[in-house]
């Protein structure tokens, strides 16, 4: 078994967990990161998944890896081994996290599944070698797999599930979380119907996740374009034609919020010099109006 170490410092070190709040300072690699796997979308969810989740997430995995996104998951049963698959069906890249020692795959039964993403992607882990899968490493686990993606979907989710973690943690990074509807009474379909409503994004498919995420990307590439840092909570400043008819505080709103990582509503407020309910209600007309956008635990971005 090959393993390569990547430090923060090292040009392999994934970008966008490098710009988080909290990266490690060293990955243990089997197989081998890659510049494309910047672009990185999150596919997580129950381990007891349903057959109808498992379709979805693979489905939903292979599209996206199809169009030249990375899929990163965490090796887990159910959805989470369904997305790696579904990468690997559809030809691309996927990295799995683990929550364990890189020399150690957990569940067991994924070590086939494990030398087949570190064929064609990565497995990586933060752990010292021979650490066993203890309970209280997979919360920190999960906010890589958040950390080093520009979105997280979530497929199927019990109301105390894991994923849930991984979601908030994305939110929290200001990160777009997807979810995908389940039917009421369908205990799978707790956790995701709870995400949207708490603002996640509706994802009916890979198109979804392409249709939300084109607009970053593209103001991103823009920025390296240029040779500018990418915007983070300083974006560019908001077009004239989108300030037409909002009052003055609105319009500081507007201007306050980034349109690539979510700001919370206390920091916003201050920012802003609003109170909790006036502000609120000018990010209610300015969601209406299609210029905000809420993720969960109440942040926001700008959008449009």
């Amino acid at each position: 078994m090959s393993i390569t170490l990547v430090t923060l410092q090292d040009d392999g070190f994934p970008p966008l967990l490098r710009a988080s709040s909290d990266p490690p300072p060293v990955l243990y690699v089997r197989g081998r990161l890659e510049p494309d796997d910047r672009l990185a979308v999150a596919v997580v969810g129950a381990r007891r998944a349903t057959p109808h989740g498992t379709r979805t997430a693979a489905r939903l995995a292979e599209g996206l890896a199809s169009r030249g996104f990375t899929i990163v998951s965490g090796l887990a049963r159910g959805i989470d081994a369904a997305a790696h698959q579904g990468a690997l069906a559809g030809g691309g890249r996927t990295v799995a996290v683990l929550g364990c020692g890189i020399d150690r795959v957990y569940p067991r039964e994924h070590v086939r599944l494990a030398d087949a993403i570190a064929a064609r992607g990565a497995v990586v882990s933060e752990l010292p070698l021979g650490t066993p899968p203890l309970r209280r490493n997979f919360p920190e686990r999960n906010r890589l797999i958040a950390w080093m993606s520009w979105a997280t979907v979530v497929v199927e989710a019990a109301r105390d599930s894991g994923s849930l973690i991984t979601a908030g943690l994305a939110a929290e990074e200001g990160r777009l979380v997807f979810a995908v509807p389940g039917p009421p009474g369908e205990p799978n379909a707790e956790g995701t119907n709870g995400l949207l409503r708490a603002g996640a994004i509706c994802c009916r498919g890979a198109g979804d996740v392409l249709e939300d995420l084109t607009p970053q990307l593209v103001e991103t590439a823009a920025a390296l374009a240029a040779g500018r840092p990418p915007a983070a909570r300083d974006g560019p400043a908001v077009p004239a034609a989108a300030l037409r008819g909002l009052s003055e505080e609105q319009r500081r709103i507007l201007q306050a919020l980034p349109p690539t990582r979510g700001l919370d509503a206390e920091t916003l407020g201050a920012a802003c010099g609003l109170a909790p309910g006036r502000l609120l209600s000018d990010l209610l007309e300015l969601e209406l109006r299609g210029l905000v956008r809420p993720l969960p635990g109440r942040r926001f971005l700008r959008s449009g």
